[in-house]
């Protein structure tokens, strides 16, 4: 079953800017945790209930499970917040926190701390931003700006409110119903309970009971507590738990699955594979890069794949990426390679090879980065044309709408009318909206009427009715495009 997924925020920022206290700040807003009387058993996580809505936080903001997972181009977070003190402005750890949320392409809300201080300038530190190309709601762009002052309890509850709406807009969803699967964030021992460690549930189910198992160690979980401490039977999607104990020590940033003890071997052979892709050829590295890809290629021939990685140790080069093959073959794309690159994150290229109509659905459902076709050089302008939307935000657009006319408008939802100019629109797309050809905000298409009848998809010239789900107004003249 699918549902609305908790999200799981990581905290960055400046040393001194308050991260620290913002977290705290937080946390007392919690109901639960005042029922426990603030002791609390220390998991690397915790979990907050605000308006019935549940958030995790990553206790630690530097976290040392987010270097390991960076490596395996695996995400804990769903969400950031970039921390900066009102007072004090952009600093240098301020634009490294900044680079990790862009190279994660993790969404993110800027808290201003101290804003009470009567050194606080918010309009510097927007003017900092700017230059920096980040540009906040409040100058017209589509970064959530919320100003804290932590030690008050002003703005804390704008700050979550919005991280729900957030994880409402780029629809969090997660599904439940199957064996659970997650990452190890912290693992020690205990002269009494043995080796224990702290996890984070990413998707499924884990029970009481189950065996627990990572590509280093494996336990039939016997202690199973929440992030206060208490003993709990189930954890769901963004659930931090306490469990043990272990056979050995897990490695910290590895995943775990959840099966049967005559599965441990099988799922410690599948994730160390996992590993060991990893560590393939990287085919061209440098200290500093502008991005970096992890690529599955499949093709017809050997002859055909020595072309293909030609072609991208080139782009690798002249783009300056880290580019790194973790698996290349001849034949179609199989379900392995699918359940890899979805698992790791990576880019899939097929050249020359006829890929069956499952496979095609499947990426498409998890909504992975595909490139093919027969034409090598074609493959190649596809994959130069992807970074250059990434660099850039510049959309081509697949379907465009022009507005015109707008008529009912919530928080989170715009009510507009308008014509189909090119392509199709289609019921739950993603969009960019653009205002002068510029890109102001992102958005979901959540209805569509066509002479007032309810429908699934609008073509080219139809008028037709949207309701977008986005926090960005949108005014008549605007464009609404879907994503390639």
């Amino acid at each position: 079953m699918l549902i609305k997924k908790p999200p799981i925020v990581v905290v960055l920022g400046h040393i001194d800017h308050g991260k620290t206290t913002l977290l705290d700040a937080i946390r007392k807003t919690n109901i639960a945790f005042k029922e426990a009387g603030g002791i609390t058993q220390k998991i690397g996580a915790y979990e907050v209930i605000f308006n019935n809505e549940k958030i995790t936080f990553i206790d630690t903001p530097g976290h040392e499970a987010f270097n390991r997972l960076r490596e395996r181009g695996v995400k804990v977070a769903d969400l950031g917040i970039l921390v900066i003190a009102a007072d004090e402005g952009v600093k240098e750890q301020t634009k490294e926190s900044l680079e990790y949320l862009k190279g994660a392409n993790l969404p993110f809300i800027i808290v201003l701390t101290k804003i009470d201080k009567k050194e606080a300038d918010s309009q510097r530190v927007i003017a900092q931003l700017v230059e920096l190309g980040v540009m906040p709601e409040k100058w017209g762009g589509e970064v959530p700006l919320i100003e804290v002052a932590a030690l008050k309890g002003q703005g804390l509850d704008e700050l979550l409110e919005t991280l729900i709406l957030l994880r409402d807009i780029y629809d969090l969803k997660v599904e439940t119903e199957k064996p659970g699967q997650g990452f190890i964030l912290e693992a020690f021992k205990d002269d009494r309970r043995g080796i224990l460690a702290s996890a984070i549930v990413s998707e499924g189910k884990v029970n009481y009971g189950d065996y627990l198992i990572t590509k280093t160690a494996f336990c039939k979980i016997k202690i199973f507590e929440d992030d206060l401490g208490n003993k709990i039977q189930e954890a769901y999607p963004s659930k931090p738990f306490l469990v043990g104990n272990f056979n050995a020590l897990p490695l910290v940033g590895e995943t775990f699955e959840i099966g049967q003890f005559e599965d441990i071997k099988k799922i410690q052979e599948k994730l160390k594979a996992i590993e060991e892709a990893l560590k393939k050829k990287i085919i061209f590295e440098i200290e500093k890069p502008e991005g970096e890809y992890l690529l599955i290629l499949k093709a017809d021939h050997i002859g055909s794949l020595e072309a293909l990685e030609n072609i991208f140790e080139k782009i690798a080069k002249e783009k300056k990426l880290n580019l790194r093959i973790i698996k290349t073959s001849l034949g179609s794309l199989t379900f392995e390679d699918v359940n890899l690159a979805k698992d790791l994150g990576a880019i899939l290229i097929s050249f020359n090879v006829k890929n069956k109509k499952e496979i095609l659905d499947m990426i498409k459902n998890f909504n992975l980065v595909f490139f093919e076709g027969n034409v090598i050089y074609e493959l190649e302008e596809k994959f130069l044309n992807y970074l250059e939307e990434i660099k850039s935000g510049v959309f081509i657009p697949k379907g465009e709408l022009e507005v015109l006319a707008t008529f009912g408008r919530t928080k989170t939802k715009k009510t507009i009318g308008g014509r189909v100019t090119l392509g199709k629109l289609r019921i739950n797309q993603r969009v960019v909206i653009l205002r002068d050809d510029n890109k102001i905000g992102y958005g979901k298409i959540i209805s569509i009427e066509k002479n007032k009848i309810p429908t699934d998809e609008v073509g080219e010239n139809d008028l037709c009715g949207l309701i977008i789900e986005t926090i960005k107004d949108i005014e008549v003249g605007d464009k609404i495009i879907t994503n390639p």
